[in-house]
């Protein structure tokens, strides 16, 4: 499927738990591919922009730091794919959910430094983006269960976007960090 095919590929909320509405109401164009490939490259000048200080940041005590934050976008974005490689391959059984805080608090992000996040970063989002690329009409369609919950693999596409951007207007608004 080419990049232009998604263009017309709104997900349905058939296509997904409630839950995820507010993430996939985020994404105002239709082609959720070029979203990935732009959100990314700001998100990436974004991370490699911040000083130590900044990465370090809470802006509250028990809030995560910025580098958590970025790691948690890593670690969201790995298993939305996940889900969706799985579904798009056809797979049957339920997929597990995450706890997003258990998973913050055991990767030790803030023992890592801001190039390595990045990269990091850089790697999963140009993998997921071939990855949605690659995806032809019924894969994307295809639906399959997740956390319980009935989920499209088209879903999943605008689910990673969505919640990237969620986080991004969090950093902006309570970290008071400017992109």
């Amino acid at each position: 499927m080419a990049l232009l095919d998604w263009d017309e590929s709104y997900p349905q909320p058939t296509e997904y738990n409630d839950y995820y509405q507010s993430y996939i109401d985020r994404i105002s164009g239709r082609n959720v591919i070029q979203e990935l490939i732009q959100q990314g490259q700001k998100t990436y000048a974004l991370i490699r922009q911040l000083s130590t200080q900044q990465a370090s940041h809470r802006y509250k005590d028990g809030k995560w730091s910025v580098k958590e934050v970025i790691g948690h976008l890593i670690d969201t974005e790995r298993v939305m794919a996940y889900r969706a490689l799985c579904i798009a391959r056809g797979e049957s059984k339920s997929l597990p959910g995450f706890n997003q805080d258990n998973y913050v608090a055991k990767a030790n992000f803030d023992q890592r430094s801001l190039q390595n996040l990045s990269a990091e970063y850089d790697a999963q989002r140009n993998a997921n983006v071939s990855l949605f690329s690659s995806f032809n009409t019924a894969q994307i369609e295809q639906a399959g269960t997740a956390d319980g919950s009935n989920i499209s693999v088209r879903a999943l596409a605008y689910i990673i976007a969505g919640h990237e951007q969620h986080h991004l207007n969090i950093l902006e608004e309570r970290y008071e960090i400017s992109f």
